[in-house]
């Protein structure tokens, strides 16, 4: 299992790194590759779980908020999320089915919201001056984060953090997995970037739970919906939505910290 893994991520990590240095279109369009698998097995995952998410609409709504977050327009952005809540509802309203419109419509909105909406601050935040670098930590951070849970949770795990939603994951996985990425992202924001120390230690501090919430949550979603991964793309590793989960929050994070704070 671990030598899939490994293998996986050989091949993918410098198709990855590419794109994320080319930055522009390239950027854009891995974002709207890897985020469009994750939002098809979403709601692939979701309809598992007996429900009707429209998954028409809530393409639609994702592309509009990552061409809006390219620098095209803006407001398209605010229009992906009425596209959502109001066509989402007109949808439902022409449709002949009876049941579970009111779950198909939430969940359509949902995970649009969810996936879109943070990818689409990751394009931003690529957007910047210095975006490379910060996109960079926000790769590299993750990947410390559940390298660090993996490993520290296989040799040194024996007390479960969330049971009912992620059996496997233990409070020294967890550790380990926010020590590392707390390492890793003060010294890359501190030689990559320049911050301070201070501010260094303090964006490790947060990523290292966002990664490990942002797995959580995915986590609760499979478990709800009744499968153990979200696809069977990536060997070794289940969908991409699998690995997406801690990025969707730690590139939102990252985001407004360097908004707010550098």
């Amino acid at each position: 299992m671990l030598a899939t893994r490994l293998l996986s991520a050989v091949a993918l990590i410098p198709i990855v790194a590419l794109l994320v240095w080319q930055g522009g279109l390239f950027f854009l369009v891995l974002v709207a590759v890897a985020g469009g698998v994750a939002l098809w097995e979403f709601y692939q995952m979701m309809r598992a779980g007996g429900f009707r998410p429209l998954a028409v609409v809530g393409a639609v709504a994702f592309a509009l908020m990552l061409i809006g977050a390219n620098g095209v327009d803006r407001r398209l952005q605010a229009f992906a999320v009425v596209v959502l809540v109001l066509g989402g509802l007109l949808w439902e309203l022409a449709s002949p089915e009876a049941e579970g419109k009111l779950q198909g419509w939430a969940l359509t909105t949902a995970g649009a919201l969810y996936i879109g909406w943070p990818l689409a601050h990751a394009v931003e935040l690529r957007g910047r001056p210095d975006g490379l670098w910060w996109v960079m930590i926000v790769l590299l951070a993750t990947w410390a984060t559940d390298t660090g849970a993996y490993f520290a949770g296989r040799f040194f795990g024996h007390h479960p953090f969330s049971p009912q939603y992620s059996p496997k994951k233990t409070w020294e996985g967890v550790l380990g997995g926010w020590s590392l990425g707390l390492v890793v992202t003060a010294l890359l924001a501190w030689w990559l970037l320049g911050l301070s120390p201070a501010g260094s230690f303090v964006l490790g501090l947060l990523l290292g739970p966002a990664a490990v919430y942002g797995d959580l949550a995915e986590s609760m979603l499979k478990r709800r919906v009744g499968v153990k991964d979200s696809g069977s793309l990536i060997p070794g590793h289940g969908g991409l939505l699998d690995r997406l989960d801690s990025l969707l929050f730690t590139a939102v994070v990252t985001y407004y910290f360097a908004l707010w704070f550098a």
